[in-house]
């Protein structure tokens, strides 16, 4: 089975990327599982962003991007759908008129987090 991590590196670096990478995949899969529940504050997000009809489908999408990052033959693949997807989530942040710190936040541990794990990403 392919690690999700790098041979050579250490523990302790090994473990802090883990740490930071699963962070925001919880976020980002709990927030993904909201999608299916009726009546929640997500959706009044979404409809403010007129994307209420979508819900589920961007539910789907947040799902698929965290399975993909952890498995390990697609971890690259889903590393980079996510960073996209953090994108996305900046944008929304932006157009809702708020800070987009939480995107940012999840963007950074998802780039440290990774990074510490696979170096060789940087090229």
């Amino acid at each position: 089975m392919l690690p999700l991590h790098e041979n050579g590196i250490g523990r302790t670096r090994r473990l802090l990327g883990y740490l930071l990478s699963l962070l925001p995949s919880l976020a980002v899969l709990g927030s993904g599982l909201t999608k299916f529940l009726p009546d929640d504050e997500i959706h009044v997000l979404l409809r403010n962003l007129g994307l209420d009809d979508y819900a589920v489908p961007i539910g789907v999408v947040e799902i698929a991007v965290v399975v993909l990052y952890w498995i390990p033959r697609t971890c690259n693949l889903g590393f980079f759908l996510f960073c996209s997807y953090v994108g996305a989530i900046l944008v929304a942040e932006l157009i809702l008129g708020e800070v987009p710190l939480p995107a940012l936040a999840i963007g950074a541990m998802i780039y440290a987090g990774t990074l510490l794990r696979k170096p060789s990403l940087l090229g």
